[in-house]
């Protein structure tokens, strides 16, 4: 019994001595391998681990370039009755946050068309001018047109039937006769039949039938007209 004793208490014994032994050799490693990877794999000037930077392997670092701001302006009506002296106000914005139009520089290209006061731009007589927004380095612009509005019009094509490659000039008569004719829009129920220009010009494209419009963006007025081209 007393051998027996003995025995398991050598065995302890040597488990305390080990236990110990191995912490030692954890941390020295531990500490060897910080030291290479601090010396970038080397130990007395001989390279054990290589350790590439992404300039050595030949890779291009790219840093994003922060986005520029935007400013943008903005009105509710792009045209304007000068016999109504009608007003439309102005928005400026940045990056899609409201300005306090104190902060900006508002300027019309044509004062004796539109004129600006306290952002609201105003008619004053027929013709176009452009609205320039201006912050620091930031601008934006718009255009506005000073109109005398069409209260009636009649559309005609003195043809109403031509071929394919020929033109036609579309006739239209606007009421008052000098009122103003930017704000007229034409248009085609079917290009690849026939087109039509901002002027009211008229091109045979294809055989078939086709609609023509012409429409007042201010009023809404609108005309129409078919025409049928032929081969």
């Amino acid at each position: 019994m007393a051998e027996r004793k003995s025995k398991r208490k050598k065995k302890k014994n040597k488990g305390v001595k080990i236990l110990p032994i191995s912490i030692i050799l954890f941390m020295l490693l531990a500490i060897c391998a910080l030291f290479i990877i601090l010396n970038k794999g080397k130990v007395a000037g001989y390279s054990l681990v290589k350790i590439e930077t992404a300039l050595e392997a030949g890779n291009t670092v790219v840093e994003e370039e922060p986005k520029k701001d935007t400013m943008e302006i903005l009105v509710e009506k792009k045209y304007l009755s000068t016999k109504k002296k009608e007003t439309t106000p102005i928005t400026v914005s940045v990056n899609g946050e409201p300005v306090d139009l104190s902060e900006v520089e508002l300027v019309s290209s044509n004062e004796d068309a539109i004129e600006i006061e306290e952002g609201i731009a105003k008619a004053v007589t027929a013709g176009k001018s452009t609205i320039t927004a201006t912050k620091g380095d930031l601008t934006a612009s718009v255009d506005l047109r000073a109109i005398l509005p069409i209260k009636s019009m009649t559309f005609s094509a003195p043809n109403e039937t031509f071929r394919v490659g020929k033109t036609v000039q579309m006739k239209l008569i606007a009421t008052p006769s000098d009122a103003s004719i930017e704000s007229l829009k034409y248009e085609s129920s079917d290009e690849e039949i026939a087109t039509v220009n901002s002027n009211g010009i008229v091109t045979g494209v294809s055989a078939g039938k086709v609609t023509i419009t012409v429409t007042d963006t201010y009023s809404g007025i609108e005309k129409s007209v078919n025409v049928t081209i032929k081969k």
